[in-house]
């Protein structure tokens, strides 16, 4: 399958896993996770993670991960962002052992977005 080179992605990534716990290689893994499953290169995919945040969800500061992912594909609409949310989470939860519901996956289309 031919890659899409007009699909940009940025990631941002935070959890409140110590970063000791995460491996070397995983904002590399992630990358090329990201880049297949949206069908673009990987030189178009953009990520930051911040370990060790104060962060709380269902009143439990027990091990979790939010990423919000900025992206301009037409692949993730209203209709497929919750299977690919939830291939992404799957992902996640196994690479940096954080239950799968503690995994927080959020798509912007930044075609929709407005700067001033």
């Amino acid at each position: 399958m031919m890659t899409s080179p007009n699909v940009q992605l940025a990631g941002f990534m935070t959890t409140n896993v110590d970063k000791m716990s995460i491996n070397e290689d995983f904002l590399s893994a992630s990358s090329q996770m990201l880049s297949k499953l949206l069908n673009t290169d990987v030189k178009n995919v953009t990520l930051e993670l911040q370990t060790n945040v104060a962060m709380m969800r269902a009143a439990s500061t027990a091990p979790m991960f939010n990423i919000k992912l900025f992206h301009n594909s037409d692949q993730v609409d209203s209709g497929t962002k919750f299977d690919y949310a939830r291939k992404v989470a799957g992902w996640l939860a196994k690479q940096i052992r954080v239950p799968e519901d503690r995994v927080l996956v959020l798509f912007v289309d930044t075609r929709y977005c407005n700067a001033a």
